[in-house]
């Protein structure tokens, strides 16, 4: 499927990636394959700059995968606003990326500080999702 056949099958929807490089995408976006990654964040310093949609809760978007096709449509359920700092360990697991809280504050304090936002009280939002459709499941990859 083409972007532009995404696009016209899930009006209004944003697309993105999950993660910064083809390796982490492609990482990211098997996780959420297998069901075990529901939740993700975003930056508000992204979502300010313009980077970054903001989520809405009922929207559907469109993940890219590593190089740039369709992979996922996701559905935004739950939205909490939160920092760094405040991210509780219930959220950060169902991110589904890591096994505690602090291995998931080491991974996104090196994710942050590559984007060259990083601060403790840096503002995240997180969102949880479901998956509405798998382009890889429905052939349409």
């Amino acid at each position: 499927m083409t972007l532009e056949q995404a696009m016209a099958r899930y009006p209004g929807a944003r697309t993105f990636s999950f993660g910064d490089s083809p390796a982490l995408i492609a990482e990211l976006t098997g996780l959420v394959r297998k069901g075990v990654k529901r939740a993700t964040c975003t930056a508000v310093a992204d979502i300010e700059a313009g980077r970054e949609a903001a989520p809405e809760i009922g929207r559907r978007d469109i993940a890219l995968g590593p190089y740039g096709a369709p992979a996922l449509v996701i559905e935004t359920q739950e939205l909490i606003e939160t920092t760094w700092a405040g991210m509780t360990e219930e959220m950060a697991l169902a991110e589904g990326e890591d096994d505690s809280l602090e291995s998931w504050r080491a991974g996104h304090r090196r994710y942050y500080t590559r984007q060259g936002i990083f601060a403790e009280d840096m503002q995240l939002i997180w969102e949880r999702f479901t998956v509405i459709e798998d382009f890889e499941e429905s052939g349409d990859v």
